[in-house]
């Protein structure tokens, strides 16, 4: 989705360039003409213009050091007089994860730190009753203030009529898809991105990756398979995972 550059949103979020764009929507970055702060604004096109709401009720509910703030949301009417929704956010200085992985893995410390950090973000989720639904590298900013976790677009309340692949579990599997992308540079199935739902389906026919990475703690790998476990029920909680991530990590520096 595409907005002119100049495009004042909302009578003062002025668009000034993109920064990124998706299947769906476009991030620009802007600035608030009423206090002359930038933020970036996410765009939807008429088709998610409602649902835009529904992620930034889903973000807000966190409010979470990790997880950038809400600013404003709203649906304005472009000019050729269809709708489409946008979302002003805290401007994140940073890269994705995922482009940070194309030139290679992180370094075994640093995979750590930045999934305990996502663990973080979850336990808090999953305790306020919200599955995040899409943890990806594409999800995951590594910026000047440490990791953040972006895109509640997918995320669904717990027990609130959710599809039966919404469920903590199932981020917890993501979460060591995750660590296991950071240690080796290589996602932990073949192919394209695909949907929340085809990965759930992935989950009972793949198995669970071996992880050999030449220094990698023992400690380190049980926890991803663990993470991993084909049984959700034999899975860490996301609370048990931020704990032992962070005491490896704390090892790590002595």
């Amino acid at each position: 989705m595409d907005v002119p550059i100049g495009t004042a949103l909302a009578g003062r979020y002025v668009l000034t360039r993109p920064l990124a764009r998706g299947g769906v929507s476009t991030v620009y970055q802007a600035v608030d003409a009423a206090k002359g702060a930038r933020l970036a604004v996410k765009v939807v096109d008429s088709h998610y213009s409602r649902l835009i709401r529904h992620e930034a009720a889903m973000t807000d509910r966190l409010r979470h050091p990790h997880v950038p703030k809400v600013i404003d949301v709203g649906v304005e009417t472009g000019p050729d007089g269809r709708d489409f929704g946008f979302l002003a956010l805290e401007l994140l200085s940073g890269e994705a994860l995922m482009d940070v992985l194309a030139d290679g893995p992180l370094p075994w410390t640093g995979a750590v730190r930045v999934a305990a950090t996502a663990a973080d973000v979850l336990a808090v989720a999953h305790r306020r009753g919200v599955v995040h639904r899409d943890l990806t590298p594409g999800n995951v900013m590594l910026t000047t203030k440490g990791p953040k976790v972006v895109d509640f677009g997918l995320a669904e309340l717990i027990g609130a009529g959710t599809p039966t692949f919404a469920s903590p579990a199932d981020d917890v599997y993501a979460l060591g898809a995750l660590l296991y992308t950071s240690l080796t540079g290589k996602s932990p199935y073949a192919g394209p991105r695909r949907s929340p739902q085809e990965t759930a389906a992935l989950r009972h026919l793949a198995p669970t990756p071996v992880l050999a990475v030449p220094g990698l703690p023992q400690a380190v790998s049980d926890l991803c398979r663990a993470c991993m476990d084909k049984k959700s029920s034999a899975r860490p909680s996301a609370r048990e995972a931020a704990l032992r991530l962070w005491t490896i990590a704390g090892n790590a520096m002595h």
